[in-house]
């Protein structure tokens, strides 16, 4: 196999000018959030002396951001997408801007700071599910596996890299300053894409003419509700299986929330060693989004999706049974590895097989059902730790994941067989055409 194919794909940034706007924006949003992330915790904890604060303005931010995902999917649909996002980047700004304001004033309050945090997890669970919605619109359907790729390395590079760099900023000038930085990062955010074409809602075949899509659903019936989008997911045959599949993973995923006790009840180890374990995951992410490029031109995606999920299952319960901590690291490495090919043909699958009508509050359910899933999650392996213990939790959490992914292959065929558009590209032969030229929007799925 020739080294460009395990060499990340990076077509789409070269074809569409409008998704290099939105990538550079997402590039420099996701510094600016990982800076002000670090910035808010040790501010609140400041003020307070109390994890719990820590914990309200955390949980004030989740369930904002999951209202925000479910009223942005449903208005993603309805509206142009580019003023949405735009507005709601705008809108984003402000509130670091405030948080900034309140941080430089001789006593800041923390009503002011939950007040700034709820308004930035509205703005922001708008403005990422209208991103993703807007997406498979700006590149061919053959690249949608590379744009996942691409999306998917910003995130990991995001994780790794910018809560140091928020930690040092905030040693060396205190909150304010990383807030009114996050604020002007998110300004620019959102004049990079103020300056993309606009993006009214698709309407797929059917819609006009009363006619139903291939799917079973009537689009011309669509009210713009919901619950018309969650009809759709459960009578898809790879949507539907998906998004059960994704549910149990999201429930039953890496035990992020037992590795202080695990080393120190586990592996006797210190905050260094914390620390390992917390990067092991984004280092198998990464190293999968770097060399992604495989990926993009896979013959069986669906397959090798739930391939991903049963290894990552596998990995985490050996993570839970490992009894050093580098064997510990290295499973955490293949899960992150796992969960990134998981996440990248997961992206693919369901914009590809998605009406444009539908894909606001498809995405939406998605970003739902991963935040729920994540929160209900951690309090699931707490009391599984409580009755077993750490390890014996992640055990169970990942024998789960790995039983749901053969259930899911056996009685889901849909899934297992589903497929990508692939295109035939010649090493010597001209490139595409330019995809913000000719934008594809993907056909509607087959029955």
């Amino acid at each position: 196999m020739p080294l460009r194919d395990f060499v990340i794909d990076i077509e789409p940034l070269r074809t569409s000018r409008d998704f290099r706007a939105i990538f550079i924006a997402r590039v420099v949003s996701l510094f600016g959030l990982g800076m002000a992330t670090v910035a808010l915790s040790a501010q609140v904890y400041g003020l307070t002396r109390s994890s719990f604060d820590v914990a309200v303005a955390s949980t004030i931010m989740s369930v904002t951001v999951l209202l925000g995902s479910l009223w942005g999917g449903v208005m993603a649909d309805r509206t142009d997408r580019r003023r949405l996002i735009v507005c709601a980047r705008g809108a984003a700004a402000l509130a670091f801007a405030g948080l900034a304001v309140n941080a430089m004033l001789p006593e800041p309050t923390l009503w002011g700071i939950y007040l700034c945090v709820a308004w930035d997890g509205l703005a922001t669970g708008v403005s990422v599910t209208a991103l993703m919605a807007v997406a498979p619109t700006l590149v061919r359907p053959d690249q949608l596996p590379a744009a996942g790729a691409l999306i998917s390395l910003t995130g990991e590079i995001g994780s790794i890299s910018a809560p140091f760099l928020g930690g040092v900023l905030l040693a060396l000038w205190g909150p304010g300053p990383v807030f009114a930085f996050t604020a002007v990062t998110t300004a620019v955010t959102t004049l990079l894409i103020a300056r993309i074409r606009p993006l009214p809602p698709g309407k797929d075949h059917g819609d006009e003419n009363g006619q139903e899509d291939e799917d079973g659903t009537d689009g011309a019936a669509d009210n713009g509700s919901l619950l018309v989008a969650f009809r759709y997911a459960l009578r898809h045959r790879v949507v539907g299986g998906l998004l059960l599949l994704g549910g149990v993973m999201a429930l039953f995923n890496v035990p992020v929330v037992l590795f202080p006790e695990m080393v120190d009840r586990q592996f006797h180890g210190s905050e260094v060693m914390l620390g390992l374990l917390y990067t092991a995951p984004a280092v198998g992410a990464v190293a999968v989004s770097a060399t992604s490029g495989w990926l993009t031109r896979a013959a069986r995606p669906g397959r090798l999706l739930l391939g991903a999920a049963l290894v990552g299952g596998l990995a985490t319960a050996g993570f839970g049974l490992s009894g050093h901590v580098w064997v510990a690291f290295v499973l955490l490495a293949v899960c992150g590895a796992a969960g990134t090919v998981y996440e990248i043909l997961e992206y693919a699958l369901v914009q590809h097989n998605t009406p444009d009508r539908l894909r606001g509050r498809i995405v939406s359910v998605i970003t739902t059902q991963g935040t729920t899933g994540g929160v209900v999650g951690d309090v699931e392996v707490a009391a599984l730790a409580r009755w077993f213990s750490p390890g014996g939790a992640a055990v169970v959490n990942g024998a789960v994941c790995a039983v749901a992914a053969l259930a899911v292959a056996v009685t889901v065929p849909g899934l297992r067989k589903a497929a990508l558009p692939r295109e035939e590209r010649d090493d010597e032969g001209p490139g595409p055409a330019p995809a913000d030229l000719t934008p594809a929007v993907p056909p509607a799925p087959a029955a």
